[in-house]
């Protein structure tokens, strides 16, 4: 069975690539472009390390959310839509560390897709160390990651169920964000999407710690309650 799961490897790499990777390249490199093509005219050519460092900033907030929402839709409800589990699961193999092994990819695809725009941004803005934003990059993969994976092993149709969660999440914390009774009772359980912000990140490289055990946390439970479902439930 470990051998059969090995074997995909290869397939989700290329399955990435070739349904994600580039869309992801895409609608990323257009969604920067709103942001620092203006900055850059009107910063001009010479761009100094504080304003490349803001226009990161600026910029990665609104590329990287979407990204991920690319990235992980239908991460499991595509196989199920299509009727892959078909051939897929036909040899011996755990559909719970199939999956595992296809969002561990993911996010390494994922960060490679972010390594590539930021050397871009390099070459057309100003050189700077990307391992802040590279963080940032990792840190809203992995706590969407693990909700999406809950959602996609749940329903069919889960990107519009993922819109409505990360859309609640930003509404009730911006509206409710010092209420207190049921008002505070529901904040706290949609997801803390909210407290992620490369500010810290991109110009110190540190980031609030209780925020991050925070949202991860949250991520790997839902994580874990989407194996399990994939475990009790038929896929198909």
């Amino acid at each position: 069975m470990a051998q059969n799961l090995t074997r995909y490897a290869y397939w989700h790499f290329r399955d990435f690539v070739r349904e994600r990777g580039l869309a992801l390249i895409i609608t990323s490199s257009l969604l920067g472009f709103t942001v620092v093509a203006p900055m850059r005219a009107m910063l001009g050519a010479n761009i100094g390390e504080t304003d490349a460092k803001r226009i990161l900033i600026l910029a990665l907030p609104q590329v990287v959310f979407i990204a991920a929402f690319i990235a992980l839709n239908g991460i499991v409800s595509t196989d199920r839509k299509l009727g892959y589990y078909r051939f897929l699961f036909s040899k011996p193999v755990s559909i719970p560390a199939y999956y595992t092994q296809y969002f561990i990819v993911s996010v390494v695809g994922f960060l490679a897709v972010f390594a590539f725009l930021f050397g871009v941004f390099a070459l057309v803005i100003r050189p700077f160390n990307p391992l802040g934003a590279l963080a940032f990059c990792t840190l809203v993969y992995l706590s969407f990651g693990g909700i999406a994976f809950l959602v996609s092993s749940l329903f069919r149709y889960d990107w519009p169920i993922l819109a409505g969660i990360y859309l609640g999440s930003a509404l009730v914390n911006g509206f409710w964000g010092l209420e207190t009774g049921w008002k505070l009772f529901i904040r706290n359980i949609l997801p803390p999407l909210h407290q992620l912000s490369p500010n810290d990140l991109v110009n110190l490289g540190t980031v609030d710690t209780k925020a991050v055990v925070w949202l991860l946390g949250y991520s790997a439970i839902c994580f874990v309650a989407g194996l399990i479902v994939l475990w009790k439930r038929p896929i198909g």
